[in-house]
């Protein structure tokens, strides 16, 4: 029995809309019209802004304007309750002084004293007491990031922070509290913060240079210096004998010019790519809505600057639909599938902060598509300690080039790890020689990368040709079942067998809007459109001798 394992395919991983409902006993099967919008995609609900449990999932908070805005709108929560279930007035009191006095003397009737607590206890328990205290105390590093029983009342106006301003791209604030943000054009929330990357900490999606608390450094991805070798290859058209000095002034000044992000991207990122092939495996701004969440549900979607993949029909279209939460970014069918090379920009007001939290939010996700893509097949993920999807920012004429791999599990049952490493940096404003080096680095990390990415769906492809794969949805994991595994599982009465239709088909275009396809009704032999296809789900699974 071939079964993928692992965190990749765990409950926590895959999101309910995935999940195959069953209709219960006495539930009427849907009319056609229903079954009709049920058969369809939908795209998954990312949030435009941090929900609450983001901000209590946070080992570490920043006091950022949205981490002042999730204060104020509790504040105005918690007044609301209040309205509802008015407290007793207080007496009024001639001065503020006279009223601290009486709140503080109220608080120190119920409080004790230290050598008070102490009197009351025996010897022995107060050896015990010393004993629990030695060294400081006991290690709390279990409690980082758990939610307090006992909130602290404390209240702010908010009024005051409504006025706030928030960064552009984002849709209005979805809060009835009467209160209007000042501006409509919003930038969503997310890398913007550094809350942000503290989210990713927490969930094991290291940045370049991070430390764990006692200071061990995360282990480097076992084929860098192949990357670093690769990137340093000759390419003719990049000689320094073959760019002239007004070619080297004139991408000076289309970075000098460039005084938005927007500029960048347009007039400086066209001449650093050249040529970049296929177009059809290049998509720029695209959200990608349609990838599994990589944490807990609470992230922006990511939206990368530019990003390459492989064409749709390249994938079998069986592992294509088996592994579209990790693969395939978008609901609409023609764009780039297992993208593994991204590119952010930033102008020269822009943070670079910003995009270096951005790049490793983009890459974390690719390398989870490469990591899937290998697994194949196997009976476990496959941790091979080596990257496979690469990335490099680019501002103010630097462009910085890192690497992204995944690790092992640090404890059993935790998740993987990402890693993300600086594989290089190039100033291409500097002179000739550094915009040559700079320039084939970032053609020759695409082109690795696509090799890569041809490598791995070469080899997913193979594999499910060579074992029959079979999709397979269970509430437990989204495995690859090979045929000679599912003729050894006994099947429940009244299940059908799907069949395996013809791989390197390009599908059929969806809209961006279209709804979820999850149909209640199962026919026997009927085949429903979209991503989530008929999937016969083996409740009995009998693993096979040696597996």
């Amino acid at each position: 029995m071939v079964i993928l394992h692992g965190p990749l395919y765990s409950p926590s991983v895959i999101p309910a809309s995935r999940k195959r409902q069953h209709p219960s006993a006495g539930q009427q099967p849907p009319d056609d019209a229903t079954a009709h919008s049920s058969s369809k995609k939908r795209k998954l609900a990312h949030p435009w802004c941090p929900p609450p449990q983001f901000w209590d999932g946070l080992s570490k908070i920043f006091l950022t304007t949205n981490a002042l805005r999730e204060l104020s709108r509790r504040n105005t929560q918690r007044q609301g309750r209040r309205a509802e279930n008015p407290q007793p007035p207080i007496a009024p009191r001639r001065s503020r002084r006279l009223r601290a006095r009486r709140i503080s003397a109220e608080r120190g009737a119920s409080l004790q004293r230290v050598d008070q607590v102490l009197g009351q206890y025996s010897s022995p328990r107060l050896k015990r007491l010393k004993r629990f205290a030695t060294h400081g105390g006991p290690d709390l590093g279990g409690l980082r990031g758990f939610r307090s029983l006992f909130t602290p009342d404390l209240e702010m106006n908010s009024t005051s922070l409504s006025s706030l301003g928030r960064r552009k791209r984002g849709p209005p604030s979805p809060e009835k509290s009467g209160v209007k943000p000042n501006t409509t054009t919003t930038r969503s929330t997310g890398p913007y913060s550094r809350n942000f990357q503290q989210h990713l900490i927490d969930h094991g999606v290291y940045p370049d240079r991070y430390r764990y608390p006692d200071c061990r450094v995360p282990p480097r991805p076992a084929n860098l210096e192949d990357i670093r070798h690769a990137l340093r290859q000759p390419r003719p058209s990049l000689s320094p004998s073959q760019i002239s000095e007004d070619r080297f002034e004139d991408f000076q000044q289309a970075d000098a010019d460039a005084s938005k992000e927007t500029k960048v991207t347009t007039d400086v990122i066209p001449l650093i790519e050249g040529n970049v092939g296929d177009r059809r495996c290049v998509t720029r701004q695209t959200p990608f809505t349609n990838l599994d969440d990589l944490t807990d549900g609470t992230l922006v979607a990511a939206s990368p600057d530019l990003c390459y993949g492989a064409r749709p029909e390249q994938l079998d279209r069986r592992v294509r639909e088996a592994l579209a939460g990790q693969v395939v970014p978008s609901t609409q069918a023609d764009l780039p599938v297992a993208p593994n090379y991204f590119v952010e920009v930033k102008g020269p007001d822009g943070s670079a902060g910003v995009a270096h939290r951005q790049i490793t939010y983009d890459m974390a996700l690719g390398e989870r598509g490469q990591t899937a893509l290998l697994a194949v097949g196997e009976p476990h993920p496959v941790y091979d300690q080596r990257a496979h999807t690469l990335g490099y920012t680019y501002q103010n004429g630097t462009a910085r080039i890192y690497a992204m791999h995944m690790t092992d599990p640090s404890t059993a049952g935790s998740q993987p790890e990402y890693v993300m490493t600086q594989v290089d940096s190039y100033s291409l404003t500097g002179n000739t020689r550094s915009f040559c080096e700079g320039i084939r680095a970032c053609r020759n990390g695409r082109d690795w990368a696509k090799r890569q990415r041809d490598k791995a769906i070469v080899q997913a492809n193979e594999r499910a040709a060579a074992q029959g794969i079979h999709l397979c949805s269970r509430r437990d994991a989204l495995p690859l079942l090979s045929e000679e595994s599912a003729v050894e599982t006994e099947e429940p009465a009244g299940q059908a067998t799907m069949t395996n239709h013809g791989s390197n088909v390009p599908s059929t275009y969806d809209s961006d809007t279209s709804v979820d396809e999850l149909s209640t009704d199962f026919r026997r032999g009927k085949r429903l459109k979209g991503r989530e296809k008929v999937r016969r789900c083996v409740k009995r699974y009998q693993p096979p001798l040696g597996s």
